[in-house]
């Protein structure tokens, strides 16, 4: 029986640890597998890796794959030279380069996801009290009389009791929903799938999307990135948010208009903070680049310095529950796959 990693080099350099790398392959050796690192590069083609996999054994591959950012795509094909797979755990969020047919075929598949995520939510409320605080403007002095956004106010605005709207109520949106209510904010969220009345159980007010947009001092998007989700936030409903109103986006670029948003921008009234935007990165004459009343973080809300090291051990702790015969901890279940972002 076989293990084999696969994702690139720069991967494994910043979450396995010498200690994790030496964990990784005493749990195959306790248990019975072989080990062996296959290191991927992007560009090389699919094939590459399923010409590895026929190598290794008895030419039926891999009985659990641990991966990370930088892996070959899980194909059909990739699935088809690894008959044995039962277990992928990917050491970082997105699965979305496993395809649907792993699940069909009876794989389970895990992810850390609950480790990132709350990195994510943390990062989100920086950017809240980011804008409302004006922030950029204590530290660039020269913002002062730049746009309505900055200039209306010298001091900015508490967090405190402002009403806020999550838009998706995801693990990421329901973690940063738990970190505002000290702040004792007004908590209102648009969740399609959800109740009122399960909503009201985690503290906050289900409304629809339109008076979200039109009544909160924030709005915070925790969506998924999916055809049903492009361009949820169009320009008819930037130009609902109020004067003075915060637009943080740390789920997917795709869920907002981007030249919508640079047009509905460039008047300064609103405060934008953008960790992810589509295209990512945006092209250099984006004329969002250009106006001040926005901040573009490039995808640095998750994981932080610090856990990028506990990314490989978190994934390792599902294959050691494997091995045991104990329940996965961080299982991504096939609906969960077909909900998930997709860019």
């Amino acid at each position: 029986m076989n293990i084999i990693a696969t994702f690139s080099q720069d991967s494994r350099n910043r979450c396995f640890t010498p200690p994790t790398w030496a964990r990784m392959e005493k749990l195959a050796k306790d248990h019975g597998h072989q080990f062996h690192w296959v290191p991927w590069v992007r560009p090389d083609p699919v094939e590459k890796f399923i010409d590895a996999c026929k190598q290794i054994g008895d030419g039926g591959g891999a009985d659990i794959l641990i991966t990370c950012w930088g892996h070959p795509r899980i194909t059909p094909e990739v699935l088809d030279a690894n008959p044995n797979l039962k277990l992928i755990s990917h050491a970082a969020g997105s699965v979305a380069g496993v395809d649907i047919a792993a699940w069909q075929r009876g794989v389970k598949v895990t992810n850390v996801m609950a480790l990132m995520s709350f990195a994510v939510a943390e990062f989100t409320v920086c950017l809240m009290l980011n804008g409302l605080r004006r922030f950029n403007r204590h530290v660039r002095p020269e913002l002062n009389d730049s746009s309505p956004f900055y200039s209306a106010t010298r001091g900015g605005f508490a967090l405190m009791g402002k009403r806020v709207g999550l838009v998706g109520l995801g693990l990421i949106g329901r973690q940063t929903l738990d970190l505002l209510k000290p702040f004792n904010c007004e908590l209102v969220a648009y969740a399609r799938s959800w109740s009122a009345e399960d909503v009201a159980a985690i503290g906050a007010k289900k409304v629809e999307l339109d008076e979200l947009m039109q009544t909160c001092d924030v709005v915070s998007l925790h969506v998924a990135g999916t055809p049903a989700t492009e361009n949820l936030i169009n320009e008819q409903r930037l130009r609902m948010l109020k004067p003075g109103a915060i637009l943080v986006n740390t789920a997917r670029g795709i869920i907002i208009d981007h030249d919508a948003l640079a047009r509905v921008c460039a008047d300064g009234k609103i405060g934008v903070y953008l960790d992810v935007t589509h295209p990512e990165p945006l092209p250099a004459d984006h004329p969002l680049h250009k106006l001040d009343n926005v901040t573009l973080s490039h995808h640095v809300a998750g994981p932080t310095h610090d856990q990028w090291a506990l990314l490989g051990d978190e994934a390792l702790d599902d294959v050691e529950r494997y091995l045991k015969g104990q329940p996965l901890q961080n299982i991504v279940t096939e609906a969960q796959y077909v909900n998930q972002s997709r860019t």
